[in-house]
């Protein structure tokens, strides 16, 4: 009787022990937490088109030949009204929908595929790494750590081959 009373007191023990365990224990926050939610994502956004565009104005840039068709259509062309003066701000803001989605946020990027998106540009490697580099920049000025750096190049490099050559 007294071995069946201490197995059971046993047993209850740890099953409620188990229980609260499991319930104190808080879910690691996700690398879109890490980088400070849908606000700082999109100050790393922000720093990297505002970075992409002082790329694009220097002389021999080398993103300019691939960014060039986006420009004309916010800018316009030799004195023309811009086509479609919206077009880089729904890029800036897909930008934050993916990576707020690619990193574990709640968000939902509805935009394009990145190969359907980069059909037709034929972005070279040259191009993906500089662009890289600009997103390295905004992530340092964003005081991101080396650990999230490198989780989110994880991310970023899975689109290498739908983004290049097409």
């Amino acid at each position: 009787m007294k071995r069946t009373l201490l197995a059971a007191s046993l047993l209850a023990s740890t099953l409620l022990l188990g229980a609260c365990g499991s319930k104190d224990e808080a879910a690691a926050p996700t690398l879109y937490d890490r980088l400070g939610k849908t606000e700082g994502i999109t100050n790393i956004v922000d720093g990297l088109v505002a970075n992409i565009g002082a790329e694009t104005a220097v002389p021999n840039s080398a993103m300019l030949r691939s960014h060039k068709p986006m420009l004309d259509a916010v800018n316009g062309v030799n004195g023309a009204a811009p086509t479609d003066p919206t077009r880089l701000q729904r890029l800036r803001n897909n930008v934050i929908d993916q990576l707020g989605e690619a990193t574990g946020g709640p968000v939902t990027y509805k935009g394009l595929s990145m190969l359907t998106a980069h059909r037709g540009m034929a972005v070279t490697a040259t191009e993906f790494s500089i662009w890289r580099q600009q997103l390295e920049a905004s992530l340092n000025s964003n005081k991101v750590s080396a650990n999230d750096k490198a989780e989110l190049y994880v991310i970023i490099d899975k689109m290498h081959d739908d983004v290049v050559g097409h």
